[in-house]
């Protein structure tokens, strides 16, 4: 091999060759990592998909908080009518309290006389009905 004229002479000082040699080594090194960090797939993807996460995440947030700077007098009506139904529910009159009671109690009699004749119906063998 000859040596061109612009080419520098090869160092010839045992660290100076050493370093060049260390240095050769790191980037290799660095060109590796990278060719394998190219070729995993699955690591890219899972990066991109945790990144697509936080993004969303992000949205998510911003649109809860505009939401609710936006719905802030709805949301004053709501707690304004669950709070009267709340009272209307406590402020009944005996009256209606006896109507209730009655009805419930007319359902509930309702419901075991059907499940009563219900069992004595799958007892009772079809040609003894």
């Amino acid at each position: 091999m000859t040596n061109s004229p612009t080419a520098s002479p090869a160092p010839t000082d045992p660290d100076t060759i050493r370093a060049e040699i260390d240095e050769t080594r790191a980037d290799l090194g660095a060109t590796v990592d990278a060719l394998a960090a190219k070729t995993d797939i699955r690591g890219r993807v899972q990066a991109r998909l945790a990144d697509t996460r936080v993004q969303a995440r992000q949205a998510t947030a911003r649109a809860t908080i505009t939401a609710r700077g936006k719905a802030g007098p709805a949301l004053e009506h709501t707690r304004v009518y669950t709070a009267k139904a709340r009272q209307a529910a406590t402020n009944t009159s005996p009256r209606t309290r006896a109507i209730s009671a009655a009805s419930a109690a007319a359902v509930l009699v309702l419901v075991l006389v059907g499940v009563r004749r219900r069992r004595r119906a799958v007892r009772t063998p079809w040609y003894r009905r």
